[in-house]
């Protein structure tokens, strides 16, 4: 081979190694990155977040009832849940979800992580086992927080069995909600998840 190919040959093919050497390296530092989060400060994290969104839903449903009752509630769960869950979002920087294996809102469906997670625990409960949150790490750098919601005893109102259901408030539900599923629970039942998504980066500032 001619002296001038062969030094091209070789410098084209350094140059073909160092930029795969560097994408791997690129990945594996992504990787990296990505396992060293700290999963209690994930969990922390998602808490407060899902504590101050209870707290705003929960605290709005209760003025509501609390003026016009049940049937206001139902009016107000309805109307302004999947508002407030919206705006929650926007200010923490994050995607709120509540999701269940039995929903009342269409839109709150569970994906196949969360129903892999809500069945591992109906599981982990029929066998008196605790259960406790989860911490999903996705290839896209995004982070999920997945705790648990236990029913409420002013939760049995809305999704209590037909003891606390009244007719009137069984039509007003089916009125907004004509696939309900989410009755028949009792006080401490697992009624779904709260679903925390942090993008990528998130965790960077902590």
């Amino acid at each position: 081979m001619n002296t001038k190919y062969s030094i091209l040959f070789i410098a084209s093919s350094l140059f073909l190694f160092s930029c795969n050497d560097s994408s791997k390296e690129s990945k594996k530092s992504e990787v990296n990155t990505l396992s060293s989060i700290d999963n209690a400060i994930v969990i922390k994290k998602g808490k407060e977040i899902a504590m101050s969104s209870f707290k705003v839903l929960s605290g709005d449903l209760k003025a509501a009832m609390k003026k016009g009752g049940p049937i206001a509630g139902v009016e107000v769960c309805s109307s302004k849940a999947m508002i407030l869950s919206d705006s929650l979002s926007d200010v923490y920087g994050v995607k709120i979800k509540r999701t269940s294996l039995k929903i009342r809102n269409n839109k709150n469906s569970a994906n196949t992580e969360e129903k892999q997670i809500l069945n591992k625990w109906e599981s982990s409960i029929s066998e008196g086992k605790k259960i406790s949150p989860e911490v999903l790490k996705h290839d896209d750098g995004s982070v999920v927080f997945v705790a648990p919601i236990k029913l409420k005893s002013l939760c049995l109102t809305c999704h209590g069995t037909s003891e606390t259901l009244t007719p009137d408030l069984k039509t007003e539900i089916l009125k907004h909600y004509p696939k309900d599923a989410a009755i028949g629970y009792k006080e401490n039942d697992l009624r779904g998840a709260w679903s925390i998504t942090f993008p990528k980066g998130y965790f960077d500032k902590e």
